[in-house]
């Protein structure tokens, strides 16, 4: 069976899709869920199991390939060698997880993720002897507290493409060895790192301290998105034969692009984005005061 890190990814899909606000969607006249009825039910009702924002999510996608993806998230079941490619198949088809990185890759793998995870282990250890600590010589008056901060490491958007161009390739080697079914080909590409921000570059040219009325503004992201990489997505285009929908999952959030129909995407954006790296990291904290027990009453 596949592993953690695959199905919790797979399960961020699912629950964009057949989910609103953290609840499985039911018929409202049989009161079952996706997870309750058979693929004719689910073929037929599905308008009862789909969450009616969901479009929000899907790039360059038909009437007829929104209803395959969700079909496919359905009907998708981990393969059960685990080792093997790929992470999931159906019946015409697969999806394959893997991940990338914006941060200095070395031959441990990405820095980013090496440091967290030393982090996350210190972190651990410390709580743990604190916890002892704390339990020994408790306090009843004062809230005592300790808390840690990790910065990311270096990160940038060429060592996102690096990472993504390199795992790409990787996996595409593993698809041309392939002997199973791969009519619908599925990669599903997860950003965990929240290291990159993005800003449509519309005003580069224009006069300082210009007004520009009521015309746009430029369009500004938080977090790196794979639909708005005009670079990436010219990059991935070229395998429309191969791969026929790309997931890109970052968070809790997801894109789902149908890579045949990127040349209508970078229609409508006429201008690049500025992709540039923020300061960030995590702050972990843990506080622990004591509540003394009813005491005696005095005679």
């Amino acid at each position: 069976m596949r592993g953690e890190q695959e199905n919790n990814c797979l399960q961020i899909i699912r629950d964009g899709i057949f989910s609103s606000n953290g609840k499985l969607l039911q018929n409202p006249f049989t009161g079952k869920t996706y997870k309750e009825v058979s693929v004719e039910e689910f073929l037929t009702e599905r308008v009862w199991f789909i969450n009616p924002d969901c479009h929000k999510f899907f790039f360059g996608l038909m009437e007829e390939d929104r209803i395959e993806i969700e079909k496919i998230l359905y009907l998708a079941k981990p393969n059960e060698n685990a080792s093997e490619f790929p992470d999931f198949t159906f019946e015409n088809g697969f999806i394959e997880h893997f991940q990338i990185t914006s941060s200095k890759v070395t031959r441990k793998g990405a820095t980013h993720k090496k440091e967290e995870s030393a982090f996350d282990a210190k972190v651990a250890k410390e709580t743990e002897e604190l916890k002892k600590e704390w339990n020994e010589t408790p306090s009843y008056s004062e809230i005592r507290t300790k808390s840690w901060a990790f910065t990311n490491p270096e990160h940038s958007y060429e060592y996102l493409e690096e990472s993504f161009r390199t795992v790409w390739k990787h996996h595409i080697d593993s698809l041309n060895k392939y002997c199973g079914n791969k009519e619908v080909g599925i990669f599903m590409i997860e950003y965990t790192e929240f290291a990159l921000a993005m800003t449509e570059q519309v005003y580069t040219k224009w006069k300082d301290g210009m007004s520009s009325g009521d015309m746009r503004d430029e369009e500004k992201f938080k977090f790196y998105r794979l639909s708005r990489d005009k670079k990436l997505l010219n990059f991935i285009s070229q395998y429309k034969d191969k791969i026929k929908y790309v997931i890109f999952v970052y968070g809790n959030r997801f894109e789902i692009i149908r890579l045949e129909n990127i040349p209508y995407l970078l229609n409508l954006m006429p201008w690049d984005y500025y992709i540039y790296p923020l300061i960030a990291g995590k702050v972990v904290s843990v506080g622990n005061i004591c509540v003394p027990g009813i005491l005696p009453k005095e005679e």
